[in-house]
């Protein structure tokens, strides 16, 4: 899903990241990443995918106490309007997590849009997807009796970042928001958090303690990483800075570890925004119209479509087919062998 934005490689964090993988105990020294690269203050927004649920259920942890754990990483961090994007497949077995949507508002955050099923756009037609937008809409607006917030709802999260892999689709799916007052919440930060909360569950069910530690320190520099390039792919695209958006999702190992990756940026002087101050950048009426397989941030797109080349951004130093080797009996195919 992010193929640009890996910058500022680190040897000491290859070579931790390779001890991890082979279960030796390591030292939790970082490389030094950058503290700021820019005169201007980064600006972001935070957001945060697949409410109710993502990831796998985990023994013992309720998918209620994972998102109220999200919630107090935004609460600890006074983060305000943060948008939940909002699934609906859950209503078909565990109707009861639709507290948690209600949770959501009631704490005074907003929800959009992230498809009933979340569906792969790549593997549906145009017609099939719109009615899963429209269902998920449907979920939402039982939720209108609750909280004024839910007219907000209008901003549309598209599932693993596919925007469609032909033009007919593409523009089948952006006709069909702009015609119902839609918003498109793009991202332009990812570091991947879904590969490190599957990799925290798999550490967490095998009890390797010295694994969750080296996840728990190295998720806030991969987070770092991703936040500076971007800022930096930003200024190469555009020439100026831009307001940052965020993904993150509902998983518990987000729960453990946002409040401590928020308050890092802030301490470095990254200034949170909402996504509706984020969406007022003019950057954000660009459409990439870029045609493909697999999702991209909207920067990636940007990249893409101008044939811009951010060979020297590139790093893959906790790319999710490393990650994927961490608790694992045996090495992930794709992960690879060396630092190379």
């Amino acid at each position: 899903m992010n193929r640009i934005l890996r910058a500022l490689t680190a040897p000491l964090a290859v070579c931790l990241l390779l001890l991890a993988f082979a279960g030796i105990d390591y030292a939790t020294t970082l490389g030094a990443a950058p503290e700021s690269i820019s005169s201007n203050p980064i600006k972001i927004a935070v957001t945060v995918d697949d409410i109710p649920e993502h990831g796998d259920e985990i023994p013992g942890i309720s998918r209620q106490a994972i998102a109220r754990g999200v919630l107090a990483a935004l609460k600890q961090n006074d983060l305000t309007r943060v948008y939940g994007f909002a699934n609906g497949a859950f209503m078909s077995d565990n109707r009861g997590e639709i507290s948690i949507l209600k949770e959501w508002l009631a704490s005074g955050y907003p929800l959009g849009n992230h498809t009933y099923n979340h569906p792969h756009l790549d593997q549906l037609s145009a017609d099939a997807y719109i009615v899963d937008i429209a269902k998920e809409d449907q979920l939402l607006v039982t939720l209108a009796g609750m909280s004024s917030l839910i007219k907000e709802r209008r901003v549309f999260r598209y599932p693993f970042l596919e925007e469609g892999n032909t033009q007919s689709k593409r523009d089948a799916i952006r006709t069909y928001l702009a015609k119902n007052g839609y918003r498109i919440a793009e991202v332009t930060v990812d570091y991947d958090d879904w590969a490190w909360n599957d990799a925290y569950t798999r550490c967490l069910r095998q009890h390797k303690a010295s694994s969750i530690s080296w996840l728990k320190v190295h998720v806030v520099d991969s987070a770092n990483r991703h936040l500076f390039a971007s800022s930096e792919v930003a200024r190469h695209l555009f020439g100026r800075d831009i307001s940052q958006i965020l993904l993150v999702h509902v998983g518990e190992f987000d729960a453990i570890m946002l409040s401590t990756i928020l308050a890092r940026w802030r301490q470095q002087g990254v200034q949170f925004v909402t996504l509706d101050e984020a969406l007022k950048d003019p950057v954000y009426k660009i459409n990439p119209n870029l045609v493909s397989e697999g999702g991209r941030t909207f920067l990636d797109q940007i990249a893409e479509s101008r044939h811009a080349d951010m060979g020297a951004l590139l790093d893959d130093t906790y790319s999710p087919e490393k990650l994927s080797a961490v608790c694992r009996d045996k090495p992930s195919p794709a992960a690879p062998n060396s630092a190379h």
